[in-house]
């Protein structure tokens, strides 16, 4: 995070004295008296050509006060991980807008995810032209819609109060509320409702007024809200009048679409925080159901579970729920039994314990199983990741090279590429010999490797894509085309295309019509202008509403070409791989 710039105005302020009060040695500045009315109808004499300005002393150069950009307000500068300062260049402001209004949040996708998040956090200058909203206050909006609370709170606190808009008080109330601080969340709502009377801040006030005992005050509140002909949201309602009581016989309507307000007035009913609320499709309230003192624990790690596939919970974090969630020995004496009756985290649990108390080989085979589970009933790659740190305890050797596509392939998913390369090294180290089923597993890692940019040496052979080719057919011809299709596709999209082109890349038959679930005809041709004009911010916006809330996983190929051929046009290389792989991993490759 870098520093703020809340002392701009400071500086713009002194430049601008020293402009207009302070000559420049040599410099003589006319002084005239301010005309404050209209001047008098009559011809205007002919005026003299104006003389030339005279030059400043060597040394000295003179310019003109630029405006301050208000608009550049961010946390990431371009030279520590954030966009070149120019990527909205090319975009009219009120575009720019509508694609931070437009992104798709939560996304289940850590690489979709971090893409969006740098494009929201960046200092980049503001778009061209005349806006309709305060830019900066969506941005830190959707941040927070992402699950990033600190990076949506900080840049909500670095907009001058001037410039706060209601996007702006909805962001810092939501954090306020979710964090606890129901005094500062309370202030905040008086001053917003001060400059805007929306029904959230409304709602938000009258809840203030229960928490101070002023429940005839919130109950006028209600029935003007009615008046007003505001839907009425019967959570909301059933937790006001709540309010003061023991918490008991509250009864809620789906709780999985509680609000951060909702969770703040939870906490103030001493109503417990239903277990519906663990499949919120808000990483926010994720996190404040995480926060929660006397929570069930298998509700937290089911909680943990989702925060963690949003990107907003660390899978570091969540393999310590894992370890210390308690379990009966029965359930432990046969893990992956009791995990494929439980069908719940527990059983998750189970074979995760399982895991890190076996040594070596059988520590591996109960990974294998983990992992196994989660790409049948889904969470793999929240397994994958949570379950890496038992796997780095293992060192790479040829007696577990059977076992070096699952490893390398949860090496990649979490990003740790010199990982994953030990593992493929032993892969391919083990098919000397002549074993055939080396040679199959070394044939089938082919293409991951290229799409990880691994560079091995005969990634780049007219040989090497039909090799993979025909190993994976070996291994799973029902499921092989499909995959051949994608691997084809991504590497296409990565500037890899087979030699003799596409077309040869797949099997020697007829390729019939694929259909597929595609993006909005709009954004399709929107993301291919944007890419050819070189629209940094705009095409990663668009990409990001192609792949949408399932990010790479859910995209059908078409789209992924298109999506990755736009990044690498405008420099985004790294991100257009980190989706492939995300993509390739999730298909089975």
């Amino acid at each position: 995070m870098i520093a703020c710039r809340a002392d701009r105005f400071a500086a713009f302020a002194r430049a601008a004295a020293l402009a207009v009060g302070v000559a420049a040695p040599g410099i003589a500045w006319a002084q005239a008296p301010l005309r404050l009315t209209p001047p008098p109808a009559r011809e205007a004499p002919a005026q003299p050509p104006a003389p030339a300005r005279p030059e400043a002393p060597s040394g000295i150069e003179v310019e003109q006060v630029r405006p301050l950009d208000m608009g550049a307000t961010g946390l990431l500068e371009p030279d520590r991980g954030g966009l070149p300062a120019d990527a909205w260049a090319g975009t009219a402001r009120r575009i720019a807008e509508r694609l931070v209004r437009d992104l798709p949040a939560p996304v289940a996708s850590l690489p979709a995810r971090d893409m969006a998040v740098r494009l929201l956090a960046s200092t980049l200058a503001s778009p061209a032209g005349e806006g309709e909203a305060n830019l900066t206050a969506l941005r830190a909006r959707k941040l927070g819609d992402l699950g990033d609370l600190a990076g949506a709170e900080a840049l909500a606190e670095r907009v001058p109060a001037r410039e706060a808009d209601g996007q702006l008080a909805r962001a810092r109330l939501d954090a306020a509320w979710l964090a606890g601080r129901d005094e500062e969340a309370c202030a905040l709502a008086r001053d917003a409702l001060a400059r805007e009377r929306h029904p959230d801040f409304q709602k938000a006030l009258m809840f203030c007024q229960a928490l101070a005992g002023e429940r005839q005050r919130a109950e006028m509140g209600l029935a003007l809200l009615r008046d007003q002909g505001v839907p009425e949201d019967t959570n909301f309602v059933a937790l006001l009048l709540a309010q003061g009581g023991d918490g008991r016989g509250v009864r809620l309507d789906n709780p999985r679409t509680l609000t951060p307000l909702g969770i703040a007035m939870l906490r103030g009913a001493k109503v417990p925080p239903p277990a519906d609320l663990a499949q919120s499709d808000r990483p926010a309230v994720l996190l404040a159901l995480l926060a929660s003192a006397g929570l069930a624990p298998e509700i937290r790690l089911a909680a943990a579970e989702r925060a963690e596939a949003f990107g907003a919970f660390g899978a570091e974090d969540l393999a310590k729920l894992y370890a210390e969630l308690p379990l009966t020995p029965a359930q432990l004496a046969d893990p992956a039994a009791f995990a494929r009756a439980d069908g719940g985290p527990r059983g998750r649990a189970a074979l995760f314990q399982a895991a890190q108390a076996a040594q070596a080989g059988a520590r591996l085979e109960a990974l294998r199983r983990l992992w196994a589970l989660g790409r049948e009933r889904g969470g793999y790659a929240t397994l994958a990741r949570a379950s890496l740190g038992a796997l780095a305890e293992i060192a790479p050797s040829p007696e577990h090279a059977a076992f070096a596509p699952d490893a390398a392939r949860a090496f990649l998913l979490a990003g740790r590429i010199e990982d994953a390369r030990e593992w493929l090294r032993f892969a391919r180290a083990a098919r000397v010999g002549g074993d055939q089923a080396a040679e199959d597993r070394y044939a089938g890692l082919w293409a991951l490797a290229a799409i990880a940019g691994l560079g091995w040496s005969d990634a780049d052979e007219p040989r090497a894509f039909l090799a993979w080719r025909e190993a994976t057919m070996r291994i799973d011809a029902r499921g092989a085309p499909a995959r051949v299709a994608l691997a084809a596709t991504l590497l296409a999209g990565l500037g890899h295309l087979p030699a003799g082109g596409a077309f040869a890349a797949f099997p020697e038959t007829a390729p019939a019509r694929a259909q597929a679930a595609l993006p909005h005809p709009a954004v399709w041709t929107a993301l291919h202008q944007a890419a050819v004009a070189g629209r940094t911010a705009e095409t990663i916006a668009l990409a990001a509403q192609a792949l949408g809330t399932e990010g790479p996983a859910g995209a059908a190929p078409q789209t992924l070409l298109a999506v990755l051929d736009a990044l690498r046009a405008v420099g985004q290389d790294g991100a257009a791989r980190a989706l492939a792989l995300e993509a390739a991993i999730a298909a089975g490759l």
